[in-house]
């Protein structure tokens, strides 16, 4: 059941900001409360009351709940592959905590790598971690901690190799299929993942 269209009033500039102005006060209030905590649970709430906010507002200007109930039902599903691969990175992280793949990059990686190309190394492994995974975070939760661990151990800058570690594992995420932003977003702007890919090469390949 959709709303008819003669109700439906254009927001204003209140109705718009009302929301957001909301949001931005819950989440702020979750970690002045909870400080870090915040994340296990104060920020979802504080999120799931701004939507809240935002369906009232929507409502007030003529949107039905059942049309509403079908957007949120669509937006779902738009997101629903990129979640999946949220999921999926979760996983990966802790297999790769809890089996020693961590410790064992770190190992072979001061055994063989040498000083003078170390930067460099960090940058180009975990940009093909990036790519391969698809996940800026797990590149960075996994190979990342393991090469500032390196950077440490090989007397090398820890902020140059964080650096390093940003700039390769965010160019792996924005450049592969496997990444839930690279997905979603052309899905919600009715694109195609590889040209949307292919735009964001030409910004991409020489900064990194």
């Amino acid at each position: 059941m959709k709303a008819d269209a003669k109700t439906i009033r254009a927001p204003s500039l209140l109705d718009a900001l009302i929301p957001l102005v909301f949001m931005i006060i819950m989440l702020t209030w979750s970690v002045i409360l909870f400080g870090i905590d915040a994340a296990a649970g104060p920020l979802q709430v504080a999120l799931l009351m701004s939507a809240v906010v935002a369906g009232v507002v929507a409502h007030k200007n003529g949107h039905s709940w059942e049309r509403l109930g079908e957007e949120i039902v669509k937006g779902i599903s738009l997101a629903m592959s990129a979640i999946m691969i949220l999921l999926m990175v979760g996983a990966l992280i802790g297999v790769w905590n809890m089996s020693g793949t961590i410790a064992t990059v770190v190992y072979y990686g001061i055994k063989y790598i040498n000083p003078t190309w170390f930067y460099f190394a960090a940058a180009l492994m975990t940009g093909i971690i990036g790519i391969v995974t698809g996940s800026s975070w797990t590149t960075a939760a996994t190979l990342g901690v393991a090469f500032v661990g390196m950077a440490g151990a090989m007397g090398v800058s820890t902020a140059i190799t964080a650096g390093a570690v940003i700039s390769g594992a965010y160019f792996g995420d924005k450049m592969t299929p496997l990444s839930e932003t690279t997905i979603l977003t052309p899905q919600i702007v009715g694109s195609n993942v590889y040209a949307h890919i292919r735009s964001m090469s030409k910004a991409s390949i020489l900064p990194i």
